[in-house]
C-alpha cells in the first residue's frame, strides 16, 4: 500500500512592535522588562496554563475502522497558541478513492465540552482530504484555535455523512480525544479477616 506523505507547515501569527524613537525611551529609563508588567501590556502568546497539556504533545494510539474498509489513526495532539494539531494516519482499503473533508466546507472540526468549535484548515493542496483507493495518508490536521485544558473533547470529520454506510466515498468519523488525565488506580485493601465462629453452647473447651 502506497502511503502519501503531506508536509503541514503551522506559521504562528507574530505581533512586531516597532518603537520610533528610542531616545525618548532611553531617556524614560523604562526597562524593557517592566513594560510587561503594566496593567496595559498585552501578552505575545498566551500562557502555557490555557493550553492543553500545557502545550506539549501527547502520543495517541487510537484505531477507528469504518464500514466502507478505511481505517483512521489518531498518532499524536498537541496545543499550540494558535492551532491545534491532530496527527493521523488514514488506509483506504476501497477500490475507489475517498475523502474526509466532502466539499471542504467547515465539515471537520474538533468539538469542546463547551460547544465550541476548532474547525480544521485543509492543506491547500488537497483541502477535500482526497486519498486514492488502495493508499494511505500519514501526516498532520490543523484546527484554527487552541485546545485549552477541558473535560471532553471530540473529533468530527465529515460532519454529516454516514458513519457505518459500507459503500459510501465519504466516510464520517466521530472520535472521542482523551484530553483527560488518567487517574491513578485506587491502592488495593486488604480485606478484613473474618471473625472465628461462635463455639455451640455446651461445647468443651
Amino acid at each position: 500500500m502506497r502511503v502519501l506523505k503531506l508536509a503541514t507547515i503551522v506559521a504562528p501569527v507574530a505581533l512586531v512592535l516597532a518603537g520610533c524613537n528610542l531616545k525618548e525611551e532611553k531617556d524614560a529609563g523604562a526597562a524593557p522588562e517592566a513594560a510587561t508588567d503594566g496593567p496595559g501590556a498585552a501578552a505575545a502568546t498566551p500562557a502555557t496554563s490555557s493550553l492543553w497539556n500545557d502545550g506539549n504533545a501527547k502520543t495517541l494510539d487510537i484505531q477507528v475502522p469504518h464500514s466502507n474498509g478505511t481505517v483512521l489513526q489518531l498518532t499524536s495532539l498537541k496545543s499550540q497558541p494558535t492551532a491545534t494539531v491532530v496527527g493521523v494516519r488514514v488506509m483506504n482499503g476501497r477500490d475507489r478513492d475517498i475523502e474526509l473533508n466532502r466539499w471542504n466546507n467547515r465539515q471537520g472540526y474538533i468539538l469542546l465540552d463547551n460547544g465550541e468549535r476548532l474547525y480544521m484548515s485543509p492543506p491547500a493542496s488537497n483541502p477535500r482530504l482526497s486519498i486514492p483507493a488502495g493508499q494511505s495518508f500519514e501526516g498532520e490536521l490543523v484546527f484554527l484555535g487552541r485546545l485549552p485544558p477541558v473535560q471532553s473533547a471530540m473529533l468530527v470529520l465529515n460532519e454529516n455523512a454516514d458513519v457505518d454506510n459500507q459503500y459510501t466515498t465519504t466516510p464520517g468519523f466521530r472520535i472521542d480525544l482523551p484530553v483527560t488525565a488518567s487517574s491513578p488506580a485506587a491502592p488495593a485493601t486488604p480485606a478484613p479477616a473474618a471473625p472465628a465462629p461462635a463455639a455451640a453452647p455446651g461445647a468443651a473447651q
